[in-house]
């Protein structure tokens, strides 16, 4: 909902018919900045707005950061499109960096102090540099592909207890991603990377872009 990249974004998924949802640093008693009360009430009818802050909590320049770690979590992938060495939108992309999300940093002229931010992050190989919006479609694995030849399964193959919660989230779907996967092993995704990991070894489940995997 902030000034900016923020709220073109909303608006132009709304614009396009798309779900949009808004992290608020505040209660839902208020909307900030005012000026844009009225893209807030579309996005209730195509989205949400999502906050952690009860009604009437006091309304201070630190909870913008705490807000952060929700836009961090919640989103598959983080794009940083400007931003210096410091401030909000690095706070939020160090935060999808350790959650383990996708990050991505589009590029600016080296003497672009508003750039400096995404420089940083390709720099420390925290965020793909993002030219093209056609790579972030691809990496996160939206592009609609051609079905695959069918491979043999081993009929009665024999899973121990977390392959079994794999197969049961895999076997419903056409594909998962990571943390939802964790969520139903209940433990931490890197502990989900790692059995994810050995069972795609054992040819049982497949990777695919954005941290999405299917079973084979």
């Amino acid at each position: 909902m902030a000034k900016g990249i923020d709220i073109i974004a909303h608006r132009t998924a709304l614009e396009n018919g798309l779900e949009t949802v808004a992290c608020l640093a505040h209660g839902m008693e208020r909307i900030y900045p005012t000026n844009h009360m009225q893209t807030a009430k579309l996005i209730c009818t195509k989205g949400g707005l999502v906050s952690d802050f009860l009604p009437n909590a006091p309304f201070r320049r630190e909870n913008f950061p705490r807000r952060n770690r929700l836009i961090a979590g919640m989103a598959h992938a983080t794009v940083v499109v400007e931003s210096g060495v410091a401030g909000g939108s690095m706070n939020t992309a160090d935060l999808a960096h350790r959650y383990g999300r996708e990050l991505f940093a589009v590029p600016g002229r080296p003497t672009d102090k508003k750039s400096g931010g995404c420089h940083q992050l390709i720099v420390q190989q925290k965020a793909q540099l993002l030219s093209d919006p056609h790579q972030l479609i691809e990496a996160l694995g939206w592009e609609k592909t051609p079905l695959k030849a069918g491979v043999q399964k081993v009929l009665f193959q024999s899973l121990n207890e977390q392959e079994q919660k794999v197969f049961s989230v895999l076997s419903k779907k056409e594909k998962a991603a990571l943390d939802e996967i964790a969520l139903e092993l209940g433990g931490p995704i890197s502990v989900a990377a790692s059995e994810l990991m050995q069972m795609e070894m054992k040819g049982m489940v497949r990777a695919l872009p954005g941290k999405h995997f299917e079973w084979i």
